[in-house]
């Protein structure tokens, strides 16, 4: 996978605010959040959204804030998300992927090829996951993980993506979101495979 150029600029310093109007995700849910909710959270300092550019339109957007979670847990996914650290600790220091959209004109559309797909839900989380490993091996922030709210329909592709349920109820338990993790291990390895990838195409 061929990583995308995008331009990420903070929510606030779109400079058009009109370059909004033609971005939906076709979710009302996340759609409802960025357009009635957003505004108030930021200036709240309760998360801060980037905006994804491909030339001069919006391709996607993630909300990003600092968490912490409880790891007293015998759950096997915190095992393999977290290593022994849920064992040794009360709670660990994670990012919080608060909102996480794609234009719905550059979604997964099942009927083109896979060559004619964009993937730009799949490059927005490697923007994300370049966050974060800059956070941890730059500017020397502990960070643990991510967490992520997932809504019903996007569970399946966190978990290609190698999030993990939380625990056994949020995997089988019918529910409109699911809170899903990710490793900072893993992060970084997917973060570094991707890059090697690309450096070779």
């Amino acid at each position: 996978m061929k990583i995308m150029d995008f331009e990420i600029i903070p929510h606030d310093s779109v400079l058009n605010p009109t370059d909004f109007n033609s971005y939906q995700t076709g979710i009302p849910s996340l759609d409802t959040f960025l357009f009635e909710e957003l505004d108030k959270m930021e200036q709240s300092n309760r998360t801060s959204m980037s905006v994804a550019y491909i030339g001069k339109e919006i391709v996607g957007m993630f909300a990003l804030s600092a968490a912490q979670i409880t790891t007293r847990q015998t759950s096997d996914v915190f095992n393999s998300a977290f290593g022994n650290g849920n064992q040794e600790y009360n709670s660990l220091p994670l990012i919080s992927l608060d909102h996480f959209s794609v234009n719905k004109k550059f979604q997964y559309d099942p009927g083109k090829e896979k060559d004619q797909q964009f993937s730009v839900g799949k490059n927005l989380l490697y923007a994300v996951f370049e966050t974060i490993v800059v956070m941890r091996s730059i500017y020397n922030i502990a960070v643990a993980g991510m967490v992520v709210e997932a809504i019903e329909s996007a569970t399946d592709w966190y978990e290609k993506q190698h999030f993990e349920y939380l625990d056994n109820y949020q995997a089988n338990m019918p529910k409109e979101t699911s809170i899903m993790i990710i490793g900072y291990d893993m992060i970084e390895q997917a973060y570094y495979e991707t890059n090697e990838l690309n450096a070779r195409n």
